[in-house]
């Protein structure tokens, strides 16, 4: 979802044609849906044509055979995960009517396939929200990175690993997930995601890949062969070739170390990062005399 603030006026809400308990809804999109101004496929028709969320599509590589068009089951599932529903069997028995013929197969076939590029249609439309938004000639520009974990249990659960959430103060399986934003003063732009697999009880696929070098593959090779600093790295990289820039960059404690921050001056953005309060000792310059080696507290 991308956010935007506006100072001046609020913006139109939108309901389902059809019923819809408001109660399994998060409270933004509840507020939005039980609203009686707007229908909300016609707010969504209106950022697709907006966003030319076709040609994106084609862009990406996505295509489809038979059946209903590409772009149609694509509409489908951002609807599904915009309205936050549990499943997409959810979603069909609730909504799926109320916007197209297709049944829920159509949703699923299409997230099994290893081939569609998922990070490059969200590239696409970050880059079109970018530019028709201005944010290059934003005042301030930073880059955000940050990681949530979703636990997730069950034997045959693939892809998992144990995580420490910080929040519990305990450590659970389920998938980490690192996200990387774009924060202006006009709104926050969601870039890039990558799922992150430890090496902690990890459970391998229950089968392989038909193709090892597809889209899935490759991802799936990233999510459980590269570090957090190595994925935040090589995502700042891609939205840098692809024209969206920042002057900072900013993370937690986790991120707080000499490969990001050896990522951050080649890339030429200021880091502005929480250091680990640890019995690590860091080169520290206090009022203005020789360098000292000084822990974070």
């Amino acid at each position: 979802m991308f956010v935007f603030k506006d100072k001046q006026q609020n913006y139109p809400e939108a309901q389902l044609k059809n019923g819809t308990n408001a109660d399994s809804l998060p409270p933004l999109i509840s507020a939005v849906i039980t609203d009686s101004k707007h229908y909300i496929d016609n707010l969504f028709a209106d950022t697709w044509k907006k966003l030319k969320l076709n040609s994106l599509i084609r862009d990406a590589g996505f295509t489809k055979r038979s059946g209903i068009e590409i772009s149609e089951a694509v509409f489908l599932l951002l609807l599904w995960k915009w309205l936050n529903m549990s499943s997409i069997a959810m979603f069909s028995k609730k909504a799926l009517g109320t916007f197209s013929n297709a049944r829920k197969d159509v949703m699923y076939d299409l997230l099994k396939r290893e081939e569609i590029n998922w990070r490059a249609l969200n590239n696409q439309t970050a880059k079109a929200v970018y530019q028709q938004n201005n944010l290059a000639a934003s005042r301030v520009k930073a880059f955000v990175l940050d990681d949530s974990i979703k636990t997730r249990k069950g034997k045959k659960m693939e892809g998992v690993s144990s995580h420490f959430d910080h929040v519990t103060g305990r450590h659970v399986m389920g998938q980490q997930v690192l996200t990387l934003g774009l924060a202006t003063e006009e709104a926050f732009l969601p870039l890039d995601s990558q799922i992150f697999v430890s090496q902690v009880k990890a459970r391998e696929l229950i089968k392989p890949y038909k193709d090892g070098r597809s889209v899935a593959g490759k991802r799936y090779s990233e999510a459980t062969t590269q570090s957090k600093p190595e994925m935040a790295a090589n995502m700042m990289r891609r939205a840098i070739r692809s024209g969206m820039e920042a002057d900072y960059v900013l993370a937690d404690a986790w991120f707080g170390t000499k490969p990001m921050i050896r990522t951050a001056l080649q890339l030429d953005i200021c880091a502005i990062l929480r250091m680990k309060k640890s019995k690590m000792k860091y080169r520290a310059v206090v009022s203005g005399r020789k360098k000292q080696l000084l822990n974070a507290r």
